[in-house]
């Protein structure tokens, strides 16, 4: 199971680009005057890695069954 989510290099740089993308918005809606205090800073310089892995984990997952007939019978 591991290799295969390892082989999956397009939703890999999907969530690396989630991850970047998540502090950059966090911090660009604050200087907007738009941005939320449901984390400060430094949480947000966390949390991105964290959605950007968990986003990599659920999509490589799903990709793998895309390709099957899941239609009942």
């Amino acid at each position: 199971m591991k290799e295969s989510l390892l082989k999956d290099r397009g939703s890999m740089k999907e969530a690396a680009i989630v991850a970047i993308m998540f502090p950059c918005v966090h911090f660009g809606m604050h200087l907007l005057g738009r941005g939320s205090d449901a984390f400060s800073w430094w949480q947000a310089l966390i949390a991105g890695p964290v959605v950007g892995f968990f986003y990599w984990m659920f999509l490589s997952g799903f990709r793998r069954f895309a390709a099957e007939d899941v239609t009942p019978r």
